[in-house]
């Protein structure tokens, strides 16, 4: 089977898209980290976060932020 042009242009494209999507930021480069305090560090359970993080807490969620309770898949752990 011979390989005509357009098929090897197919593939670089594909190639492109692939090595493109994959340099895409993903939610934890662009939203802020996870204090490394000492309060944040006792958190095992993101369900704690809600402890905290609640309307009427010490330090309420923006209004736009979604209603989740897995904190980790966005936020990153602070260095």
């Amino acid at each position: 089977m011979k390989l005509r042009k357009v098929d090897g242009l197919f593939v670089l494209f594909a190639v492109v898209v692939i090595v493109g999507v994959s340099l895409l930021p993903t939610p934890k480069d662009r939203n802020p980290r996870i204090p490394a305090d000492v309060s944040h560090q006792l958190i095992t359970v993101e369900k704690d976060c809600l402890q905290c993080h609640v309307p009427f807490g010490s330090s309420p969620l923006p209004e736009r932020h979604p209603r989740r309770q897995d904190c980790s898949r966005c936020h990153a752990r602070g260095a």
